[in-house]
């Protein structure tokens, strides 16, 4: 008869191949395939949780099937909308699958509703705000800028034929700013000089345009151009409503063209920075740790600028490279949902023929999360391993929590459990203690030392186990 151990190997051994062929296997692949296939046509929050298929396999990835008729629940811990007292249900919930469900399956709202005007308890501010417009709803922002747009093209039109030279362009700030956002010029530094400034200018626009009437509508078309994108880069902000999933297709496409529209006004990271949204593209798209988008804004910049050069997104061929990035990377985001649930699934049909070799290997997967004995104590699974493995009685469980680290901790140095070496002769040895308690009948051998609590020799039991196996 085969052991906790010996099952537990089998499967270890090349955990990789063990992953490959249950995930070849015909019900788990067609539960792939409808996942990968469907999940990206999900628009709200009620589409996810209506679909049993899709919400059952997402459930499962994440270990919470056992949750799966708590619908309502599990729709307040994805839509992560604060209760009357402010608080997030998600939030003060210990078990940190709920957290990790609801970051993968992200249904909250991002950034601010453009149909609301922008509202601040501090008085002064809100005066602010209103006295630069910032405070008006996109809709009167576009009617501003749409008629800004006008009276700018009307200007071109009186002045254009008084401008002669470069100079008279430079001396004109107006229709220099006009000109250098036309021709895809920055705007101009305060500190260069006149002479810098019309270098700049005379690089990339002919003055003699403007005493060619048809160059000037040609020049005035162009501008009008480059306004209509701006309108959309400038004004129109990223809004995803709560309820909305965050990585279905059309949300991906949404942020691809937000991205598109920023492009032609990015000039540094930090530029990029100082949007919320842009930051968070570039942020997944290259792949930066996420412990990094706590740094203050100077050094996010840094860390952006060092992984991309942000004006080589001006080029129209490496935006859409990137984008394309972009796209990939939120794909991958999904992969590893499906590597979720084929490994869950894994670890569920081998606990069908041993729960001991279930908890041996969900140990193994969360070892390297492990941050302190409360952890893992929080942890019903990780708790019953340690528990076993160092010979606590069950009882345990039911006393103090304080007193139950204590006791661990004179016996659990919990650092060991990032030496793979260390951490595998952990393992070993918990499938001993717990074919010794649970399952004396499998391993005849074990009677002979008087069980779990016999004091029996558990490194002559593993040299046992290792010849069982073929070892020496």
């Amino acid at each position: 008869m085969s052991s906790t151990y010996m099952d537990y190997t089998l499967i270890s051994r090349d955990i990789a191949k063990s992953l490959k062929n249950k995930a070849a296997e015909r019900a788990v692949a067609n539960d792939t395939k409808y996942f990968s296939e469907h999940i990206g046509d999900v628009t709200s929050v009620d589409d996810f949780i209506g679909n049993a298929r899709l919400f059952n396999f997402a459930m499962r990835a994440f270990g919470l099937e056992d949750m799966a008729y708590a619908k309502s629940f599990m729709k307040k811990v994805l839509l992560g909308e604060p209760d009357a007292n402010g608080h997030v249900l998600v939030d003060r919930l210990q078990d940190t699958r709920y957290r990790d469900f609801a970051n993968a399956f992200n249904f909250r709202s991002y950034g601010d509703d453009p149909s609301k005007p922008k509202t601040f308890d501090n008085p002064e501010v809100e005066a602010m705000l209103e006295s630069v417009g910032a405070n008006k709803t996109v809709d009167q922002q576009k009617l501003d800028y749409d008629s800004q747009t006008g009276r700018d093209t009307q200007y071109i039109s009186d002045f254009a034929a008084y401008v002669t030279s470069v100079d008279d362009i430079v001396s004109d700030p107006k229709l220099s700013s006009i000109v250098r956002a036309t021709v895809g010029l920055p705007p101009a530094s305060e500190t260069a000089d006149p002479a810098t400034q019309a270098a700049e200018i005379a690089s990339k626009f002919d003055a003699a345009t403007f005493q060619n009437p048809a160059a000037v509508d040609a020049f005035i078309d162009e501008y009008l151009a480059m306004r209509k994108e701006g309108r959309k880069a400038i004004i129109d902000p990223y809004f995803r409503p709560s309820g909305t999933y965050a990585n279905s297709d059309a949300e991906t496409e949404k942020l691809a063209a937000y991205f598109r529209a920023k492009a032609s006004t990015l000039q540094t990271a930090q530029d990029i920075v100082a949007d919320t949204t842009l930051t968070d593209i570039v942020w997944s798209t290259l792949g930066l740790p996420a412990t990094s988008a706590s740094k203050d804004p100077k050094a996010q910049a840094a860390l952006i600028a060092k992984n991309l050069d942000v004006a080589s997104l001006r080029d129209p061929r490496t935006l859409s490279q990137f984008i394309d990035r972009f796209k990939d990377a939120r794909v991958a985001a999904r992969s590893a949902t499906v590597d979720a649930y084929v490994r869950q699934t894994l670890e569920d049909d081998a606990g069908a023929q041993d729960q001991g070799t279930r908890l041996a290997l969900y140990f193994k997967r969360q070892a390297g999360t492990i941050k302190s004995i409360y952890g893992i104590l929080a942890d019903k699974a990780l708790a019953e391993v340690v528990r076993t493995t160092l010979g606590f009685p069950a009882e345990m469980a039911r006393s103090d929590l304080d007193s139950q680290v204590a006791q661990i901790s004179r016996k659990l140095d919990i650092t060991t459990f990032q030496d793979p070496e260390k951490l595998d002769r952990f393992i070993r040895r918990f499938t001993i203690m717990w074919d010794a308690k649970n399952d004396t009948a499998a391993q005849p051998a074990l009677s002979l030392f008087g069980g779990a609590d016999g004091g029996f020799d558990t490194g002559v039991l593993l040299k046992l186990q290792s010849i069982r196996l073929g070892g020496h």
